[in-house]
This record gives structure tokens, C-alpha cells and sequence, in this order.
């Protein structure tokens, strides 16, 4: 009875060890594609043949014509794109991308969706590889201005087509994951069922053995009372254990607060410099470098504040701090750090707030913060030249914000997702932009900390616009 106990937890290891592997060639594939049009977009806008490279080091890699890192993930591609000359790591054999879904433990639902996302991300390529024909002047027979054929090869890789065609990637890899996922969870209840069953005839075994020995040595052993004290023990230990952990976490999150906050603000700054001294040289190549370095430092500094925010906002340690403020006020703040962010697209921001809503009974910082990462959405996901309007009305008693864009715009089925963390997404922006995963579910709990209700009105290829309502008082 145990033997076959031992072995159905060994089935347990085996069913979890193929998820994993399962995943992981899903996240690779995801990563590839992620990867391929990433690259894309910045050689048309950048024209360095270093990305060229990389786009059809990756194709060749998901075809097989190249051999496979061992760590194929975004640790890799980060690195190769430090303009390093080879990445240190190791490479195996060929084998593609194909193959390794092949030889992987799905089902045939599974493998119908991911075969179907691989082939379409290939397909994908046609129109980039196209771009890039474009780019270099290789149009048919005709020879076009080079600021007229890089124009047309970067609307090639923006275009709504090209988009619609990336999101249905996604959410065809997103529903192999959840199949995945439900498989996986199915085939576990099913097993622990099966071990639950044995454990209990072991246990209804032990525990009439247990009642013998009980009534043979009831007189020279108090077991309840040992047991109680041994239970009480454990419960002090724990909770012991517990309060050092939240000590270590709390210090942990300070030392993040203190000690990262302030560098990287400085950073930012010092890069934002930069970038002005050497744009005014006019040295593209060093302008490019500079670049990826203040798109890097303000994405991760975006991080850490919604990083900071929310997990400050799990643990308890936000004080909620309502006050009557000028949303005007706070909107204008939001606005001049958004600034930079919306010129790079040439955006211009609409603002219509009822001289009602000019006062609200909210905390200011909350309200800020969802404002930030709603318009920072908008400007990430909105094409160049595009209108983002922020509106602001009284309704039925609440202050109802709402947050338009004419931008990518977002499916029915990401729609329901959105505000979940177990579907948090970090799709990229019209210029290649990456989210940090977490600012929509910042902004819900910060807005359900004011009794008030935010959801989506969406139609892909059209446009977003969110909305948020908190009651007056």
C-alpha cells in the first residue's frame, strides 16, 4: 500500500516536470516572437544592421537552420542586444522550433493552437523580411528615396494588419497555456483523489490500531494533554517564524524605497541630459546607444514604482489618506511627466473636466498614480500622431474619469483579463514600448480602496478608452 502510494507521488513529480517543460516551450515561442518583432522595428526606425542580423538569427534558430542556446529566453536576446559580439552562452544542436513541440506532451487542442500562433509569427516574418527589402531600396525595379522607403518599411511594421496579426499570436498561445494549465490541474485532482482514497484506508487501518493501543496505556499516558502542549509549541513557532518574515520583508521593501528610488532618478536625469548634448552633435550612432539607455532607465523606474506601490499596497502599508484636492491639479502633474513620453509620438492630450470635478474628496497620491498609468498606457499603445482625451463629469453621485485613445485597441477576450494578476500581460507598444505587468491591477486596487468600479470599452484596431468612477464623498 505505501509502495503504490510512493509511486503515485512519483506521477505527481511527472505530471508537474512535463508542465514545466511544456511551458517553457510556450514561453519560447512567445519570447521569439516578442523577439522577431521587436527587432524588427528597430532596424526600420534605426537602420543598424546589428538588429538585421539578430531578426534572422532568431528566424534561422525557430527553423532549425541554427543551432539552439541553451538558455533560448529573454536574458539571451537582452544580452545579444548590448551589441556584444557573441552572447556567453553555449549552444546545442539544431532543431526547430517545430520539433520541439513535436516531441513535448501536449494535447491535440494544445498543439493545434501553438502550431497555429508559430505559424502565423512566421507567416509575420513575409511582411518584415518585405519591410526590410523596402528599407534597403530593393523595391521591384524602382529605386525610391531612402527617407521615403524607410517611412513606408516602418508602416509595414506598425501597421493595424501587423498588429492584429501580433495580438492573435498571443491569444492563441494564451489559450495552449490555460489549456495546459486546466489539463494539468485536472489530471492532479484526479490523481490526489486516487491517493487521498489509499491514505484514508491507511488511515482508517492505523487508526484502529491506534484505539488498542490507546485503551492499553490510557492510564499511564495523558496523550491529549502532551499533544495540546506540542500544538501550542508548533503555533508559537509559526507564528514567530511569520513576524521575523514580515520584519524581513518590510525591511527588504525599505532598503528598495531608499536606496534604488533615489539612484535611478538620478540616472534618468543624467541620461536625459545626455541624450540633449548628443542630440544637439548630431552623432546618430552614439544618439541611438543614449536612447536605449533612457528607455531603459524610465521603463524600469516605472517598474519599481508600481513594484513598490502595489506590494506596499498587499502588505497594508499605504496609508489611505482621503482629502479634498484639485483634480485639475493633479491631472497637470500627470501631464508634465507624460509630456516627453507623448511628444516622442507627436500626441497631442485633450483635457474636458466639468468645473464640477475640479474639487475631490480622494487621496491624492492614489489618484495619481491611476491617472500615470492610465495616460502612460494610452501614449504606449496610441500610433504616432495620434489623440488621447482625458474627460472628467459628475454622474449619479460619483466623479466619473474616463481615459480615450484611438490606438491599437484590445480584444474581447484580453478585455475580461485586464484587471486579473493570474493574466497579467506585457504586450509591447507601437514603437516596441514594454509594460511592467502590474499597473492595471495598481490602478483597481487603488480605485476599489475608494468604493469606486474602473472597466474597458475596447474594439481592436480602434481604440481604448477606460474608465473610472469613486463616489463624491
Amino acid at each position: 500500500m505505501f509502495y503504490e502510494i510512493y509511486k503515485e507521488q512519483n506521477t505527481y513529480t511527472q505530471i508537474i516536470d512535463n508542465k514545466f517543460k511544456s511551458e517553457k516551450i510556450i514561453n519560447e515561442i512567445r519570447q521569439s516572437s516578442e523577439n522577431l518583432t521587436r527587432l524588427a522595428r528597430l532596424y526600420t526606425n534605426t537602420k543598424d544592421t546589428l538588429y538585421r542580423n539578430q531578426f534572422f538569427e532568431v528566424l534561422n534558430i525557430n527553423k532549425g537552420q541554427s543551432p539552439r542556446p541553451h538558455y533560448f529566453n529573454r536574458v539571451y536576446w537582452n544580452v545579444l542586444t548590448t551589441k556584444d559580439k557573441q552572447p556567453p552562452f553555449a549552444k546545442s544542436i539544431k532543431k526547430s522550433a517545430r520539433e520541439l513541440i513535436k516531441e513535448s506532451d501536449f494535447d491535440p487542442k494544445e498543439e493545434e493552437a501553438i502550431m497555429r500562433a508559430l505559424n502565423n509569427s512566421l507567416a509575420l516574418t513575409r511582411i518584415e523580411i518585405e519591410a526590410f527589402t523596402t528599407l534597403d531600396g530593393q523595391h521591384g525595379d524602382k529605386i525610391i528615396d531612402e527617407q521615403e522607403n524607410q517611412k513606408k518599411a516602418i508602416n509595414m511594421v506598425n501597421s493595424e494588419h501587423y498588429h492584429k496579426q501580433v495580438i492573435l499570436i498571443m491569444e492563441d498561445l494564451n489559450k495552449a497555456y490555460e489549456w495546459l494549465e486546466t489539463r494539468t490541474n485536472k489530471n492532479i485532482n484526479a490523481l490526489n483523489a486516487k491517493i487521498s482514497g489509499k491514505i484514508i484506508l491507511v488511515s482508517i487501518i492505523f487508526f484502529f490500531l491506534l484505539i488498542g493501543i490507546l485503551l492499553i496505556i490510557y492510564d499511564t499516558l495523558n496523550l491529549k494533554k502532551d499533544t495540546i502542549n506540542q500544538l501550542q509549541d508548533s503555533v508559537e513557532k509559526k507564528t514567530k517564524e511569520l513576524r521575523d518574515l514580515n520584519t524581513s520583508k518590510d525591511l527588504f521593501f525599505s532598503i528598495i524605497a531608499h536606496d534604488l528610488k533615489g539612484p535611478f532618478n538620478s540616472l534618468i536625469g543624467f541620461s536625459n541630459l545626455m541624450f540633449d548634448e548628443v542630440k544637439a552633435s548630431k552623432n546618430k550612432e552614439l544618439l541611438d546607444t543614449v536612447n536605449i539607455i533612457k528607455k531603459a532607465s524610465e521603463n524600469t523606474f516605472e517598474l519599481l514604482q508600481n513594484l513598490l506601490e502595489w506590494a506596499q499596497m498587499q502588505s497594508g502599508r499605504i496609508k489611505f489618506n482621503r482629502e479634498y484636492v484639485s483634480l485639475n491639479k493633479i491631472l497637470d502633474q500627470v501631464l508634465n511627466i507624460s509630456t516627453i513620453q507623448s511628444r516622442q509620438k507627436n500626441i497631442e492630450i485633450i483635457t474636458a473636466v466639468s468645473h464640477t470635478c475640479f474639487m475631490v474628496f480622494v487621496d491624492r497620491n492614489m489618484i495619481r498614480t491611476v491617472l500615470r498609468n492610465l495616460i502612460s498606457n494610452a501614449i504606449k499603445y496610441s500610433h504616432e500622431n495620434g489623440t488621447i482625451k482625458v474627460s472628467c463629469i459628475i454622474e449619479d453621485d460619483t466623479v466619473k474619469v474616463s481615459v480615450s485613445d484611438n490606438g491599437v485597441g484590445i480584444s474581447q477576450e484580453n478585455v475580461d483579463r485586464l484587471f486579473k494578476l493570474k493574466y497579467s500581460q506585457k504586450t509591447l507598444g507601437t514603437y516596441g514600448e514594454k509594460g511592467t505587468g502590474l499597473g492595471l491591477i495598481l490602478v483597481k486596487d487603488f480605485i476599489d480602496k475608494h468604493n469606486g468600479k474602473i472597466w474597458v470599452e475596447s474594439e481592436l484596431g480602434k481604440g481604448s478608452t477606460f474608465i473610472f468612477t469613486i463616489p463624491i464623498a
